[in-house]
């Protein structure tokens, strides 16, 4: 049999984790099927070089691994760290990548792990909080074409749907009471949505065009303060409001 293919209930699934360790064991599951036995996400408050930088860490590393991969003077130093923290593209490193950075050391100390190659990409959230989030493996990546971009594309979803997931396990729940009144539809809209259906498929559910279902969806998600459909779900579902 092949290797399973990652798919959009796996998405979803990430979202819509209740504790870490579900999280991590979907990240993980998620993350074999695009290609990468190792994960790692990270939850930044502040920018990597302030003094008072405050990081959270989650993921599959390597038990041996663990302790290096906390050292925050070597994440400083490490080019794709500084690469994510300064453009706004996803990250393809190698070896050549801290070699070219005069940190082949770096390089060195993490292969044996597993680390040889990866991509990281970089998202914003609002109170000047980041989150990363990086797939790693021993095997060469697809030089160009499909494959890698298939590669690039997916972790980005994967990012998208494990952003609010990983902002609500590591910070203070929201209280519903703070968040804006959202209409009975809206939430009717964002209950089926939180189950993985589509514009179509809502409609056929409650009974109205696909365009009324995009009408509620986009009110709410300028109510919440969100840019996507799925961080509105997670918003809601973090507060209890599904």
């Amino acid at each position: 049999m092949g290797k399973p293919e990652m798919n959009y209930q796996q998405l979803i699934d990430v979202g819509l984790s209740e504790d870490f360790a579900s999280f991590e064991r979907r990240l993980v599951a998620t993350a074999d099927a695009l290609g990468f036995p190792i994960i790692s996400g990270v939850l930044m408050r502040g920018l990597l070089q302030d003094p008072d930088v405050k990081i959270t860490s989650l993921g599959n590393t390597p038990v041996g691994y663990i302790e290096a991969a906390k050292d925050l003077g070597d994440a400083r130093r490490d080019p794709v760290m500084a690469r994510l923290m300064t453009q706004p593209v996803p990250v393809i490193y190698d070896q050549q990548t801290y070699a070219n950075a005069g940190v082949g050391e770096l390089w060195e100390m993490q292969a044996p792990y597993g680390y040889k190659t990866g991509i990281a990409v970089k998202l914003h959230l609002p109170g000047n909080k980041h989150f990363l989030l990086g797939v790693d493996r021993e095997e060469a990546l697809p030089e160009s074409g499909a494959g890698l971009m298939q590669m690039i594309g997916g972790l980005q979803l994967l990012a998208a749907h494990a952003l609010t997931a990983a902002d609500n396990l590591l910070s203070p729940k929201i209280d519903k009471k703070d968040l804006p009144k959202l209409t009975r539809r809206e939430l009717d809209v964002l209950s089926w949505t939180s189950q993985g259906k589509t514009a179509w498929e809502v409609s056929v559910i409650l009974g109205m065009s696909e365009k009324t279902v995009n009408f509620h969806l986009g009110n709410a998600m300028r109510k919440l303060g969100v840019s996507s459909k799925h961080q509105a779900v997670l918003k809601c579902v973090a507060a209890g409001l599904l």
